[in-house]
């Protein structure tokens, strides 16, 4: 079993494409997405188009959530004009994808034909959409999660006999394992290397997630007979378009964001 794992692609048309060639040599036999797939000020029309072409599975994250079921007046500016640009068509695949806090997800009961029957999938945590499973806001800074935070966060929902948890939301491309023998793997962010966010945690009010390059990631597991080999992949990409295409739309946060891989401060 060879698969690779996307998300967060933010309708970076450009950096997707580069991560759909780059995937073209390595003849994985499943491709999932992760959610976050569309909002931001780019090409999230475009990026749905090309989408909907491919045999990928789909996991819906926060974006998907926020876009469809919270006001138009009400939702930020990445969302809204994501949503300004969405035909219903788009809309209507976008309702399609798996809901990231389902049961089955958590317990390689859902597409297990396509995984296996040991992959489990979420975007944030098997929580909440938007809880982060691997790192820990402190301050303005995130850190890595420890294993208390870790099992806080799953919460009792995965099951013994899964080997593999892919989740996405934090955008940092990253590998873990727990004290149970779970392997849990982030493959970071196609299309967004760093953000910022006012969004309250424990320790934080505001934090920065900065990967410091502007290069499109993504993640490849493969399994034989032993465990799962994962391979974290960054991918160059003509991330310029898009920042200039970010710098036209009025958004020089997302174009720093996407020439570094830091966040304009």
């Amino acid at each position: 079993m060879k698969l690779a794992f996307v998300s967060d692609i933010h309708g970076n048309l450009a950096a997707l494409q580069a991560v759909i060639a780059d995937l073209q040599a390595r003849q994985v036999d499943q491709v999932v997405n992760l959610g976050d797939t569309l909002s931001g000020p780019l090409l999230p029309a475009e990026t749905a188009q090309l989408l909907r072409q491919l045999p990928w599975l789909h996991v819906a994250g926060n974006h998907e959530r926020q876009l469809l079921h919270v006001p138009l007046e009400r939702q930020n500016p990445s969302d809204a004009y994501t949503s300004s640009c969405l035909s219903h068509a788009d809309k209507v695949w976008l309702a399609s994808h798996a809901d990231s806090c389902h049961p089955e997800l958590h317990q390689a009961r859902h597409w297990s034909e396509h995984l296996g029957p040991d992959v489990a999938l979420c975007h944030g945590s098997p929580r909440h959409d938007t809880e982060y499973l691997l790192e820990t806001p402190v301050q303005e800074e995130v850190r890595l999660a420890s294993e208390v935070e870790i099992q806080e966060r799953l919460d009792g929902r995965i099951p013994s006999h899964v080997s593999l948890l892919v989740c996405g939301h934090s955008h940092v491309a990253r590998s873990v394992h727990t004290a149970q023998g779970l392997l849990i793997v982030n493959p970071g962010s196609v299309g967004l290397p760093a953000y910022d966010d006012d969004h309250p945690t424990a320790f934080s009010s505001y934090h920065r997630i900065e990967n410091a390059s502007p290069d499109a990631r993504y993640a490849v597991l493969e399994k034989n007979h032993g465990p799962w080999r994962c391979e974290l992949i960054s991918v160059p990409y003509d991330h310029e378009s898009m920042a200039r295409l970010a710098d036209r739309r009025g958004r020089s946060d997302w174009a720093s964001a996407l020439r570094t891989g830091r966040q304009s401060r």
